[in-house]
């Protein structure tokens, strides 16, 4: 399992996007900025690591301990908070393209991002 997420925040989850850093590569369909494009991509990688952890929870695959559990809500919470910001950031990106990201929503990638990790952690 820490090979995904390894993975995951190796492609992923890249927090400089919201310090300005822009991507060389074309915009993906429907992003209207490199930070929607890179916010995006980070999003995916949470929900992809949040259902292949909770696949391996079910198929009996890993039993997450307590601390796990604390972690996982956590994220889970996170993810929440994150995905009707990054909408309402997206959807404002749509009117302004060089649109600010919202602090919230920083906040809640933030949150994303080190619980993921607190959570990798745990399952090494």
């Amino acid at each position: 399992m820490n090979k995904l997420f390894a993975l995951l925040l190796a492609c992923g989850l890249s927090l400089g996007m919201l310090a300005g850093c822009a991507k060389q590569a074309p915009l993906p369909t429907g992003a209207y900025a490199p930070a929607d494009a890179s916010i995006n991509e980070d999003l995916q990688a949470a929900h992809a690591a949040l259902a292949k952890y909770s696949a391996d929870v079910a198929s009996g695959l890993h039993v997450p301990s307590a601390q796990e559990k604390v972690v996982i809500n956590k994220l889970i919470d996170a993810v929440n908070i994150a995905d009707p910001a990054y909408q309402s950031y997206h959807a404002a990106l749509a009117a302004n393209p060089t649109a600010p990201e919202p602090a919230a929503l920083i906040a809640a990638l933030a949150s994303v991002t080190s619980n993921l990790s607190a959570l990798e952690a745990l399952v090494k």
